[in-house]
């Protein structure tokens, strides 16, 4: 079987990607090629499209997947691509579509792992899958779905091959950055070769992206490139008889002893606030001391949060960022669990100014500094203190309260160092908190953002803040420094507000 992997740039208008497609699609079928693998974004480039893809995948899906079915039923070849698909909500999903040479559906596959990375997030404008990826057949063999940001998890792939997959097709629009196209090609290599398993990968083409599609064979050697062509396809014969020769001399698959049992979990980054300034006569569950605040990040680690922010206290309970009190907190945290990532604010309210603050930060101890730290831009050297915690080696996630806040953040010399960007809306009324959760994440997207944002709310406004977070694919914030009851309203720790959050979001998704 002649299989072989696509490139072209997308444009954001669906004809033309489809009379592409169909060009790369007659070619290969006039060199007998039975199958062809197209670029992630096929349907449409998504850089190119502004705001939601919503109304895109609404109007066009259907123009899409019946030019892909007519397209190979036309010229008597498999195809696989991707597209958005509507999803009934303002993100659609990524879909791989695989259509065999008759022109039926053979299957279809929602991208599961969203490329949040690399200070990019994709979760932002598209919603993550719920199922594992299919093995479909086409062309009378058993071919594996894989999604781009996919062949980072090398579970997934093998998910595939349990099930019986011979081929993996990987569309991709895989982008430029340094080291990326060793990435590219190792990952490709790696789970050809763990997986004796040929390996057809078609990646984008477009300007940001690295193109060099491929065909890798079970030992891993690319036995066919595509280049930097703008536009072409490069193809090699997928052999059965090469992989049972493979699996002779390496039957890695044989001699496995550990099964794996593949269940998709919540796609939820959430961060445990554990205490904030609250007081005990607040809730009995808030942590003042060290070893209170590290049992805390424990168990809120443990019921799932992804990071922990906490405020170090003075004995007497007030909040600080002096040396002596940021070490002992992040010391004790570390002992308790050395892997819980922890951070602390930095905000004007724990010292006596700016000035003071800088020093403060200036001195936290290098043995124990936070993992980040978190930076107001509602507050006078908001950018300075940006920069000395970048300098410091800490990872800097910075803060918006209102939308007066954007432009000062934009015009930070520190602004692409951010983990994430905070958006704290101010206003007391839940609709109103989440409005202006929208039109800051809207100006912050147009003023050229794109690390994750992070959204949460206060008191009333946390746990309608949450869902909306939830929806929009921003990350999440929960704990005691911003609510001490789960959304029924009873008394709640943070670990049961991180468990509550995860049921918010199974509640969501389930309607889906």
């Amino acid at each position: 079987m002649k299989i072989a992997a696509g490139q072209f740039a997308p444009t954001s208008n669906v004809q033309s990607n489809l009379a592409t497609i169909e060009a790369l699609a007659s070619e290969a079928a006039a060199a007998a090629v039975a199958l062809l693998v197209l670029p992630e974004e096929a349907m449409a480039s998504t850089g190119l499209i502004d705001g939601s893809l919503a109304p895109v995948a609404n109007e066009h899906w259907s123009t899409f997947s019946d030019g892909l079915t007519r397209i190979a039923a036309a010229h008597s070849i498999a195809l696989v691509a991707s597209g958005l698909e509507p999803s009934g909500y303002d993100r659609p999903y990524n879909t791989m579509l695989a259509v065999d040479s008759t022109g039926e559906v053979a299957g279809r596959y929602r991208k599961l792992h969203l490329y949040d990375a690399f200070a990019y997030q994709e979760s932002a404008r598209i919603m993550p899958g719920n199922e594992l990826p299919p093995v479909v057949s086409l062309a009378g063999r058993a071919v594996g779905l894989v999604n781009c940001y996919d062949i980072r998890f090398p579970e997934l792939t093998r998910s595939l091959i349990d099930a019986g997959a011979e081929i993996i097709a990987v569309a991709a629009a895989w982008m430029t950055g340094r080291g990326k196209e060793d990435h590219w090609e190792t990952l490709l290599r790696a789970r050809a070769i763990e997986n004796t398993v040929w390996v057809a990968a078609s990646s984008s083409a477009a300007p940001e992206c690295v193109a060099g599609s491929k065909v890798i064979d079970p030992l891993g050697i690319v036995v066919a490139d595509a280049g930097e062509t703008d536009t072409g396809w490069c193809a090699a014969q997928a052999t059965a008889g090469r992989v049972a020769q493979v699996r002779s001399v390496l039957p890695a698959l044989a001699n496995r002893r550990i099964a794996l049992h593949c269940a998709v979990t919540p796609k939820l980054f959430m961060k445990a606030a554990v205490n904030g300034g609250r007081e005990l006569s607040e809730t009995p569950h808030v942590a003042l001391t060290p070893e209170g605040i590290a049992a805390e990040a424990v168990a809120a680690v443990r019921q799932g949060a992804d990071v922990v922010h906490a405020h170090a206290r003075t004995p007497d309970g007030g909040q600080t960022i002096a040396p002596e009190h940021i070490a002992a907190m992040v010391r004790a945290v570390r002992e308790h669990d050395p892997r819980i990532i922890v951070g602390t604010t930095t905000g004007l309210w724990t010292c006596e100014g700016h000035a003071d603050r800088m020093a403060q930060i200036r001195s936290w101890p290098e043995e124990w500094l936070p993992d980040f730290a978190s930076v107001a831009f509602c507050e006078e050297g908001a950018a300075e203190a940006a920069q000395a915690v970048v300098d410091r080696g800490m990872t800097l996630e910075s803060a918006v309260w209102s939308l007066d806040d954007v432009p000062a953040l934009l015009a930070s010399p520190t602004l692409h160092d951010n983990v994430r960007v905070l958006i704290e809306p101010l206003a007391e009324d839940p609709a109103e908190a989440i409005r202006d959760c929208r039109a800051m994440a809207s100006a912050l997207r147009a003023g050229g953002v794109t690390a994750p944002l992070l959204y949460h709310g206060l008191e009333g406004t946390t746990w309608p803040v949450v869902r909306a977070a939830i929806e929009d694919g921003a990350e999440v914030r929960v704990g005691i420094e911003d609510v001490i009851t789960n959304e029924d309203g009873k008394l709640a720790t943070n670990a049961q507000q991180v468990d509550e959050a995860l049921r918010i979001y199974e509640e969501i998704f389930s309607t889906r």
